[in-house]
C-alpha cells in the first residue's frame, strides 16, 4: 500500500509541466514553486507495486448492459535524491482482459519522465509524458476506473494532457506532450523565466467517428517576483496554437490560436495551506473567420491545497481554450477538479476524486434553418472513491467506486457513438502485491 502513497507524492514533485499537454492561463516559476506545505522527501528508491483486480461496469457500453473484466496493472515510480540534477520518473500500465462486449483484450500505458539541471543562477528542465488508452481517463493515476490507483494524495492522471476531459468509450488513443523551461535568477527575489511544449493526441483506428487528430504548440515568457518567504507574483505571456488532422479533420476544423496576458499570485497562508491563482485576457483567432470568429475571453486558474500529516485535499477551478479533447475543434471550458485523501493509522487508505468540465466548441453551427448561430456543448462529470486495506507487510486489498456522466447540448450533427451521453458506474476490487523497493541511489 505503500506505494500509493509514494507514486502520488512524485507526481506532486514532478511538477505540472509533465501531465499537462494544454496551454494553461498560468506561469510557475520555480521560485515560487519552492513555497508549498509538507514538500515531499526525494528518497532515491525505485519503488513498485503489481495489482489483479475484477471490474464490473453497468451503461459504459449501453444503457441497461453490463460488462465484466480483469485487469492485471502495475505502478513504478523513482525519484533522485541529487539536487543539482533531479531527475523523476512515474509509470502505470496494464492490461484489461474482457470479452468482445467490453471491448476484448486491451492495454493502457502511461510514462512520464522528467530531467532538471540547477545551476547558481539558472535553472532547466526537460519533461514528457506519453499515454495510450482505449477510451477517455477518469479517475486515478492510469485513468482506467477501478484498477486500484486512486490514492491518499491528489494526482493528475491522463486527463490532464492532450486526451482531455471529454469522455468517449473506445477508440485506441496516443496522448504525448513533451515540455521544456528555463529560468534565469536576475537579483535574489527576481527572475525571468520561458517554457515551451508540444503535444499530441492521435487515434489509431481508421475510423473517422474514433476522433480528431490534434497537435498543438505553446509558449510563455514570465517574471517573477517573490514578495516574502511565503508569497509570489508575476506577470506571463502565453500563446497557443492548436491544428488539427486525420480522417474526422477537414474545412469544419480550422486551425485555432490564442495570446494571452496573465497576472499570478501565489500564498502559503499556514504550513498546512497555500493558494495559486492566474487571470488575464485570453485573444481568440482561427484560420477559418467565419467558423471561428475572433473573440475575446478571460482565462482563469485558481486553486488551494490542503496537506497535514495523513490529511490532503485540493480542489482547483480553470477556464481557458484547448484544444476539445478530440472531439471538438477547439473549446472553452471551465473545469472544477477536487480530491481529497486520507491515511487511517497503517492500515487504511481512501482516496476520493471528483471533476465538473462545461465544454463549449468554438465552432459556430447554424441552428436548423434559423441565422441564429449555436456553439455544442458537452457537460461532463465524475467521480471516484476507493478502500485500501493492508493485509501484511508487502499485500493489500482495494474497493473502488466511480461513476460519470456526460450529457450533450445544442447538437447540430448525429454525435459519434463512441461520445458518451448518459451515464454508467464502475465497480472494481483487487489485490496489491508491493515487494520491496531498490536503492538506485543518485543519477
Amino acid at each position: 500500500m505503500k506505494i500509493q502513497t509514494l507514486i502520488s507524492v512524485l507526481l506532486l514533485s514532478m511538477g505540472a509541466s509533465i501531465a499537462q499537454g494544454q496551454a494553461l492561463p498560468t506561469a510557475e516559476s520555480s521560485m515560487a514553486s519552492t513555497l508549498g506545505p509538507n514538500l515531499p522527501n526525494l528518497d532515491g528508491v525505485f519503488h513498485y507495486s503489481l495489482s489483479a483486480s475484477e471490474v464490473i461496469q453497468f451503461g459504459y457500453y449501453g444503457s441497461g448492459e453490463t460488462t465484466y473484466a480483469t485487469d492485471l496493472s502495475g505502478n513504478a515510480a523513482y525519484t533522485s535524491q541529487n539536487t543539482t540534477r533531479p531527475f523523476s520518473m512515474l509509470f502505470a500500465g496494464g492490461v484489461v482482459l474482457a470479452d468482445q462486449t467490453a471491448g476484448g483484450t486491451t492495454s493502457f500505458w502511461n510514462i512520464s519522465a522528467s530531467q532538471g539541471y540547477v545551476t547558481r543562477h539558472w535553472i532547466f528542465n526537460i519533461s514528457d509524458s506519453f499515454s495510450y488508452l482505449p477510451q477517455s481517463p477518469t479517475t486515478g493515476l492510469s485513468g482506467i476506473a477501478g484498477v486500484g490507483d486512486l490514492g491518499a494524495i491528489p494526482t493528475q492522471g491522463p486527463g490532464a494532457g492532450p486526451i482531455g476531459s471529454i469522455i468517449t468509450t473506445s477508440g485506441n488513443r496516443i496522448g504525448n506532450a513533451v515540455s521544456g523551461s528555463v529560468e534565469r535568477t536576475l537579483t535574489r527575489n527576481t527572475s525571468i523565466s520561458g517554457s515551451g511544449s508540444w503535444g499530441v493526441l492521435h487515434y489509431l483506428d481508421s475510423d473517422a467517428d474514433a476522433g480528431l487528430d490534434t497537435s498543438q504548440v505553446s509558449g510563455t515568457v514570465s517574471l517573477n517576483q517573490r514578495l516574502d518567504a511565503r508569497s509570489s507574483i508575476g506577470v506571463a505571456a502565453v500563446y497557443s496554437t492548436y491544428s488539427y488532422s486525420g480522417e474526422g479533420a477537414g474545412l469544419n476544423t480550422p486551425d485555432i490560436e490564442t495570446r494571452g496576458i496573465n497576472v499570478f499570485y501565489q500564498r502559503v497562508l499556514s504550513r498546512t495551506i497555500s493558494v495559486n491563482a492566474s487571470v488575464g485576457p485570453q485573444w481568440v483567432s482561427s484560420s477559418n473567420s467565419t467558423l471561428v470568429p475572433d473573440s475575446t475571453d478571460i482565462a482563469v486558474n485558481a486553486g488551494i491545497s490542503y496537506g497535514y500529516q495523513n490529511v490532503h485535499a485540493g480542489i482547483n477551478y480553470s477556464r481557458g481554450v484547448n484544444n476539445g479533447s478530440g472531439v471538438l475543434p477547439g473549446a472553452l471550458s471551465d473545469s472544477v477538479v477536487a480530491s481529497a485523501g486520507r491515511n487511517f493509522g497503517r492500515d487504511w487508505v481512501v482516496g476520493l476524486s471528483a471533476s465538473y468540465t462545461h465544454s463549449a466548441g468554438l465552432a459556430q453551427s447554424l441552428n436548423g434553418t434559423s441565422l441564429v448561430t449555436t456553439n455544442t456543448i458537452y457537460d461532463t462529470v465524475y467521480g471516484g472513491a476507493q478502500v485500501t486495506r493492508r493485509i501484511s507487510p508487502h499485500f493489500s486489498g482495494y474497493a473502488s467506486f466511480t461513476a460519470a456522466s456526460q450529457s450533450i447540448n445544442n447538437l447540430v450533427e448525429p454525435v459519434a457513438p463512441n461520445i458518451l451521453n448518459s451515464n454508467f458506474q464502475t465497480f472494481g476490487f483487487g489485490i496489491t502485491f508491493t515487494p520491496r523497493s531498490t536503492n538506485l541511489g543518485q543519477f
